[in-house]
């Protein structure tokens, strides 16, 4: 999963509607197909690869469809929703009877595989035991290809079919109204809940499983925004665009949506060449289902299909880097959109390739085989204050004391040798004519070295706290300007935020602008509730801790460490 680490909402409410939302407009929008019903599901026809078809589920059929021909495969069934297991076995969600077919398309073999047909309920168990009722949409486990996920809309829950034993259970029955349509977003699984919201189940890793609300207010309406305020009517399916990016299926609006996971908002989809986009065009009949082929978008309504194309998105195509195999000259490489280049050399190569209806660059870059990478990184500690020596815990497990200086030591490792460095320093002395404000949360934060997206966003949030620290500080302090917010992540899991002072014009104001400013924060409860979370999932709803008074947001004298970043005064406190 990727996040979205998202800190001082407060603020991010003054900002206007029209400021925030993100949208995505289409050049092309025309009339595909008549269908006389309703479609709720739609794929590609996996039957026969060379002809292009739909296979969709309109009532009463399931029909495979072009634009030319159509071919009914299964007549007086009341299927919602299917999806392929390969070119000739699908899986049917019989959602007026209740229950889980399989159908043979070489045999035209139907047969049902959970449930019971016929009889309504709530019940875990095999075919014949197990209930459902109103089940919708069907997709397959992505974590065990084996089992197959069912919206149970009328139990408000989902359940789980075992395909070999038929055995039908309980994933999760809370957080739900109405489920409908899903899409997988990596591991989680995003759910369109026609009770006017999209929600997440997410398997974590202790084992259990949750749903939380992504977006929406749980209140009918049509707000585009924040996910908080965002509303919806009925929606009813979802389909991916690019990473992060899904369009839902408004139906009651009329209209389709642009969810972002990245940024945390819902935004307009428009068409027809429309000049400005601010709001979703709207659709003569509601749309209930999507399908993205190609990045052509096929939308079905209550008695057509419509189709998008040619959108103003960006290319989603990301640069590759690969390494050589040791005592090879050219890797194979897997581009994007799953097609293996065979025998890239060493170098950057530039890649060609359509999106939608515009041509993408992106690069693959081919570097040597490093041979040997040392795991152990240099070690630096300070010194305890008094002391003329610090204990450093090695790599090797032991424990020795060095004086202050730079150590050359080496370890083996796999048949190597490693080099690495102990730098034992002094404590850095306090730079008593500034001031450093801090918060800090005591969570996993290694993700920071790696996602760039999220540490662009923390960065920002910062600047909007920092905002908020200068009205607290008022006349009677300057936040720098010259030494940005920034952030530590001490072993890994524990995240401390810093905004700086500039200079005051002596130790003793220094010293008085700091009680004044610990009595205000003690009076202000700006931060009281600061959490940070890992938006839109909320799997991590993590508090900032607090002091003895309760407060979140402290304030100390700052030293400056050799990163050129401030740290609060104290022992160790430069030490990463």
């Amino acid at each position: 999963m990727k996040p979205w680490l998202y800190i001082g909402v407060l603020v991010l409410l003054l900002k206007p509607v029209h400021s925030i939302v993100p949208s995505v407009t289409f050049d092309h929008f025309e009339l595909y197909l008549d269908t006389f019903n309703g479609v709720p599901h739609l794929e590609l026809d996996k039957y026969d690869s060379a002809c292009s078809n739909l296979l969709i589920s309109s009532w009463p059929h399931l029909t495979s469809t072009s634009n030319s021909s159509s071919e009914h495969l299964i007549s007086m069934l009341y299927s919602k929703g299917f999806t392929q297991l390969n070119r000739t076995h699908l899986v049917i969600v019989d959602s007026d009877d209740c229950c889980i077919r399989m159908l043979n398309r070489e045999h035209r073999d139907l047969r049902t595989i959970a449930g019971t047909c016929d009889s309504r309920g709530y019940a875990d168990g095999i075919v014949g035991v197990g209930k459902l009722l109103r089940p919708s949409d069907i997709v397959q486990d992505i974590r065990n290809p084996g089992f197959m996920l069912i919206t149970d809309a009328g139990n408000n829950a989902l359940r789980s079919v075992n395909l070999e034993t038929g055995e039908l259970s309980t994933v999760i029955d809370t957080g739900f109204n109405e489920p409908h349509g899903m899409h997988w977003n990596r591991k989680d699984l995003l759910v369109a809940n026609k009770g006017f919201y999209i929600s997440v189940v997410i398997w974590q890793s202790n084992g259990t499983v949750i749903n939380k609300i992504v977006a929406g207010t749980a209140t009918a309406g049509n707000t585009l925004g924040y996910f908080y305020a965002a509303e919806f009517i009925y929606p009813q399916e979802l389909v991916k665009l690019q990473e992060d990016l899904f369009l839902v299926a408004d139906s009651g609006n009329y209209q389709l949506k642009l969810l972002n996971l990245h940024t945390g908002v819902v935004g307009p989809v428009c068409f027809r060449n429309e000049t400005t986009c601010t709001r979703s065009s709207n659709f003569r009949g509601n749309p209930i289902s999507l399908l993205n082929l190609d990045d052509v978008i096929y939308i079905g309504c209550n008695h057509d299909i419509y189709r998008l194309y040619g959108s103003d998105l960006p290319c989603p195509y990301k640069n590759i880097t690969v390494h050589l195999t040791l005592g090879e000259k050219t890797v194979n490489v897997m581009l994007e959109g799953g097609h293996v280049f065979m025998g890239f050399t060493e170098g950057v190569h530039r890649v060609r390739k359509k999106y939608d209806l515009k041509m993408c660059t992106y690069y693959v870059n081919v570097i040597h085989h490093e041979e040997f990478s040392c795991p152990h990184k240099d070690i630096t500690v300070y010194m305890p204050q008094g002391q003329n020596t610090a204990a450093v815990q090695l790599f090797d497990g032991t424990t020795k004391q060095f004086q202050k200086g730079t150590y050359r030591l080496s370890r083996e490792y796999n048949s190597e040798t490693c080099i690495y460095h102990v730098r034992v320093r002094e404590i850095p002395q306090a730079n008593n004519r500034r001031l450093v404000f801090h918060i800090h949360y005591n969570f996993s934060c290694d993700f920071l070295e790696y996602d760039t997206d999220v540490r662009n966003m923390l960065h920002r949030i910062m600047y909007l706290d920092q905002e908020k620290l200068q009205l607290l500080c008022g006349d009677r302090c300057q936040i720098s300007n010259k030494i940005q917010p920034t952030y530590t992540c001490k072993e890994r899991k524990y995240l401390s935020l810093f905004w700086v002072t500039e200079e005051f014009s002596s130790d003793e104001i220094t010293r008085q602008v700091k009680e004044e400013l610990s009595v205000r924060l003690i009076q202000s409860d700006t931060w009281d509730n600061s959490h940070i979370y890992f938006h839109p999932y909320l799997e991590f709803d993590v508090p900032a801790e607090k002091n003895s008074n309760g407060d979140a947001m402290l304030v100390d004298v700052a030293i400056l460490c050799s990163d050129g970043k401030p740290r609060v005064h104290g022992a160790n406190a430069c030490e990463e």
